[in-house]
C-alpha cells in the first residue's frame, strides 16, 4: 500500500481513506475505512468518465447487480455512489496476498490442493453467473487467499464499462494469458468465456506458468486464438478437464455447475500448500496495525521556480519566469531558455557528474534526422541551465536500418561505462532488436518511436516505452468518433494481413467497449480484396469505419473499396499507415499518431521556434518526442546524481514528468505508459496528400 498523496482526498462518501492500492486507467483504488469502521477497497473513477452520462448508467446498473452477490467467495459491494462528481464503489477489503502472489512466492500448487479452490471459484462465477454478470478478468491476480478460502474479486464493474479494471493490484481488465478466444477476438462473450479463463487459472497454478506463453499483449493473444495451450506437465487428474475448459468452441466447455459436481464442496481443512498459511496470516495482521485514518491536512509550500516540465502529477500554476517557456520563448524573449551559454558557470561545470546520453537509430531515415536535432536541442537546453546538477554530452550511434544494426550498436554502448541511457530512435523492425543487449547489459532503453508487439511488453528490467503502443488501440481516432462523429454504429474492420496488430483494435473497442454506439467487427482475409466488406457498409453509408491494420496498402485499398461504395461516413485509422498510396487515397482520413506536429500544436511553439532558429527550417515529425526523451531522461540522471546508470529506470518509474508532448507517469503494475491525462496521443486529417494536424487527445472536441 502506498501513502495518500497531498492531492488525494481525506474522505469520500463517508469513508475515511487511509492509502491507496492501486492505480489504473479508469481510476485509484483506495484503502478506506468506513463510517462503520470496516475497512474496504474504494474504488474511485477518473472524471472524464464520470463525465458520460450513458458511463454512469451502466456504472449505476452494473454496481446494483454486483450488490446482489452475497456468497461466500465473492467480496461484497458494501457501498456505492454512482452521481456523485467521481463515481465510487466500495467492497469489502481481504488482506490476504493473491493466488499469482502465491504462485510466485510459493511455486505450483500440488494436486490435491488444487481441487478445493476450484470448488469455491466455480462456486463464486455459478452466482456471478445467476446475477446476469460476466466476469471477463478471472486470473491469478483477481484471487485473493484468506485463511478459511478464496475469494473472487473484481467482478464486472470496471469491464462492464470498459477500459482498465480497479483491482488491488493495478492490474489492466482481459488480461492477455486468460481472455477466452471469442474475448480476444472481439465477440461477445457469455459464461463460458469464465469457464476459459478458469481453466487458464488451474493450469497456471498446477504448472507455476501461464499455458499460452509470456511476452507482448499481442503475441500471447494471437496463441490463445489460433494455437493449443502448452499443458505439458499438467497432473492427469486435471489434464482432461483442464483441456476441455480450453476448448476454442465455447459450446464443447463444461458449465460452472459441472465443475462444481467433478470437483465437489470446499474442503477448508488444509486447503492451502504448505508454507501459505504463514502468509495468508501475516498479510492479515497488517490490518492490525493500520492507524485509524486522519483527515489529510495540506500545506501550502513558499514559492519556488516554476518548470515547463512539472515532477508533480497535476499541472502547476505557469506564472511569471515560468509562462515566459510557452510564450514569450516563442519569439525573442526566450533568448535565455535557447541562446546564449552561462559562462559564469563553466568552473563549477567541471565538477559536475558528466552523462552520455546515446541516441541510435538510421542516418539516412529523416524521421531519425528530425530526433537528433530535437535530442541536439535538449542537450543544449539542459547544459545552459546555470541550476543544473549534472551535465549531458549526447553521442549518436548508427543502425543501418537494420535489426541486426541495432542490436550490434546497442551492446556496444552497453558495454561502455560512460554511457548512462540509451534511446531507440528507430522505427519498430529495429528498435526492438536493442531491447536485449542493453537488458544484459544494465543499460537504460528508452524507445520513442517504435510500436509493435515486439515493445508490448515493457516488464523488462531495463525500457521503457515513452509512447502509447497498439495495445491501447487507436486513441485520438476513437475519442474522435465518440466525442464529434458520434455514429451509431462503427465497422471495426480486422484484417488478417496484419492479424496480431489489428486485433488489438478489435479487442479494445469490444471487450473494453471504448467506443459508443454499436460496433461490428467484418474481418477481412489476408490475401482478400475489400469489394464485399465495402458493399456491406454502402449499405449503411453513414456507419463508421476504423481500419484496425497497419499497412498502408492494404489501408489504401480500403479506401478506395470504401469511396467507390459510396461510404460516407467517418473513416479512422492509426499512424501506421501512413504512407505509400495511402496518403492519396485516404483523403479525409481521420488518423490517430503517437507524435505531434511540433509546427501547429500551441504546447510545442517555443521548441518550433528555437529549431528555427538554430537549423534554419521547421522541425520535423518526432523532433518533439526526441527533445522530451532527452529531458525525461536528464530529470531522472539529476535525481540520481553519481548512481545514474544504475538507478535511472527506477528514478524514471519514481514520479510523473510533464514534457512538452506528453505526461510520463507509468502503471506502478504493468508498468505501461498511462494515458489517461496528456497521454501523448494526437489526431491528424489527411488533406492533399498529407497528415494534417487536428488536435491533441485532450482537446477533442474542443479543439476541432
Amino acid at each position: 500500500m502506498e501513502r495518500l498523496r497531498p492531492a488525494d482526498p481525506s474522505l469520500i462518501g463517508g469513508h475515511r481513506l487511509a492509502g491507496r492500492l492501486g492505480e489504473g486507467g479508469m481510476g485509484v483504488v483506495y484503502l478506506a475505512r468506513s463510517p462503520h469502521g470496516a475497512w474496504c477497497a474504494l474504488k474511485v473513477i477518473r472524471a472524464e468518465y464520470a463525465a458520460d452520462p450513458g458511463f454512469r448508467a451502466r456504472f449505476h446498473r452494473e454496481a446494483d447487480l454486483a450488490a446482489r452477490l452475497t456468497g461466500r467467495w465473492t467480496v461484497p459491494v458494501v457501498a456505492a455512489d454512482a452521481e456523485a462528481r467521481s463515481p465510487w464503489l466500495a467492497t469489502a477489503y481481504v488482506p490476504g496476498p493473491s493466488l499469482a502472489e502465491a504462485v510466485e512466492l510459493h511455486g505450483p500448487w500440488p494436486p490435491d490442493r488444487i481441487g478445493s479452490l476450484t470448488a469455491a471459484l466455480a462456486e463464486a462465477l455459478d452466482e456471478v453467473h445467476t446475477a446476469g454478470l460476466v466476469h471477463r478478468d478471472v486470473k491469478p491476480a483477481n484471487v485473493l487467499l484468506a485463511a478459511d478460502g478464496p475469494r473472487l474479486i473484481d467482478f464486472g464493474i470496471a469491464r462492464a464499462v470498459g477500459a482498465t479494471a480497479l483491482t488491488a493490484d493495478g492490474s489492466v481488465v482481459g488480461s492477455p494469458g486468460y481472455l477466452s478466444p471469442e474475448q480476444a477476438r472481439g465477440h461477445s462473450v457469455g459464461p463460458p468465456s469464465d469457464v476459459f479463463s478458469l481453466g487458464c487459472v488451474l493450469a497456471h497454478v498446477a504448472l507455476g506458468r501461464p499455458v499460452f506463453g509470456r511476452g507482448g499483449a499481442a503475441g500471447v493473444l494471437y496463441r490463445t486464438v489460433h494455437e493449443e495451450p502448452d499443458l505439458t506437465g499438467l497432473p492427469d487428474n486435471l489434464a482432461g478437464i483442464v483441456r476441455r475448459c480450453l476448448a476454442k468452441d465455447p459450446r464443447e466447455r463444461p458449465t460452472v455447475r459441472e465443475l462444481r459436481s467433478e470437483f465437489g464442496a470446499f474442503d477448508a481443512d488444509g486447503w492451502l500448500p504448505e508454507g501459505l498459511p504463514a502468509l495468508v496470516a501475516a498479510r492479515a495482521g497488517r490490518v492490525l496495525d493500520l492507524p485509524v485514518p486522519e483527515p489529510t491536512v495540506v500545506a501550502v509550500p513558499s514559492a519556488e521556480p516554476v518548470r515547463d516540465a512539472s515532477p508533480g502529477p497535476a499541472r502547476r500554476r505557469l506564472l511569471s519566469a515560468g509562462a515566459a517557456l510557452g510564450v514569450s520563448a516563442a519569439g525573442a524573449g526566450g533568448w535565455w531558455l535557447w541562446g546564449r551559454p552561462d559562462t559564469s558557470a563553466r568552473a563549477e561545470s567541471a565538477r559536475r557528474p558528466r552523462h552520455v546520453v546515446a541516441l541510435l537509430g538510421d542516418e539516412k531515415d529523416a524521421a531519425f534526422t528530425a530526433q537528433e536535432r530535437g535530442a541536439r536541442l535538449a542537450v543544449t537546453r539542459h547544459n545552459r541551465d546555470a541550476r543544473r546538477t549534472v551535465d549531458l554530452v549526447l553521442r549518436v550511434a548508427h543502425d543501418r536500418g537494420t535489426a541486426a544494426g541495432a542490436a550490434g550498436a546497442a551492446e556496444r554502448l552497453a558495454a561502455d561505462p560512460d554511457v548512462s541511457v540509451l534511446i531507440a530512435a528507430g522505427p519498430s523492425r529495429t528498435a526492438p532488436a536493442a531491447m536485449s543487449p542493453c537488458d544484459e547489459g544494465r543499460l537504460t532503453l528508452l524507445i520513442t518511436r517504435a510500436d509493435s508487439a515486439a515493445v508490448d511488453n515493457v516488464n523488462t528490467t531495463t525500457t521503457l516505452v515513452l509512447r502509447p503502443t497498439l495495445t491501447l488501440g487507436p486513441i485520438a481516432g476513437i475519442r474522435y468518433l465518440n466525442r464529434v462523429a458520434k455514429p451509431e454504429r462503427t465497422v471495426v474492420v480486422h484484417d488478417l494481413a496484419d492479424a496480431v496488430e489489428s486485433l488489438q483494435t478489435v479487442r479494445i473497442t469490444t471487450v473494453h467497449g471504448h467506443l459508443d454506439g454499436g460496433t461490428v467487427v467484418e474481418e477481412v482475409a489476408s490475401d482478400g480484396d475489400f469489394a464485399q466488406l465495402a458493399r456491406r457498409v454502402g449499405a449503411r453509408p453513414e456507419d463508421a469505419v476504423l481500419f484496425g491494420g497497419v499497412t498502408p496498402s492494404r489501408a489504401a485499398a480500403c479506401a478506395r473499396a470504401l469511396r467507390e461504395a459510396g461510404h460516407r461516413g467517418p473513416r479512422v485509422a492509426g499512424e501506421h499507415v501512413l504512407g505509400g498510396r495511402f496518403l492519396t487515397d485516404g483523403t479525409d482520413w481521420m488518423v490517430g499518431t503517437g507524435h505531434t506536429d511540433p509546427n501547429a500544436d500551441s504546447r510545442t511553439r517555443a521548441f518550433a521556434a528555437a529549431h528555427r532558429a538554430r537549423y534554419g527550417d521547421a522541425p520535423g515529425f518526432w523532433s518533439a518526442e526526441a527533445y522530451d526523451a532527452v529531458r525525461y531522461a536528464a530529470q531522472g540522471l539529476s535525481a540520481a546524481g553519481d548512481d545514474g546508470r544504475s538507478t535511472l529506470r527506477s528514478e524514471l518509474l519514481r514520479r510523473p514528468w510533464r514534457g512538452i508532448t506528453r505526461r510520463f507517469s507509468y502503471e506502478p503494475t504493468s508498468q505501461f505508459l498511462q494515458t489517461n491525462e496528456d497521454g501523448g496521443t494526437f489526431l491528424f486529417r489527411m488533406e492533399r496528400g498529407a497528415p494534417r494536424f487536428v488536435a491533441r487527445t485532450d482537446d477533442i472536441p474542443a479543439g476541432m
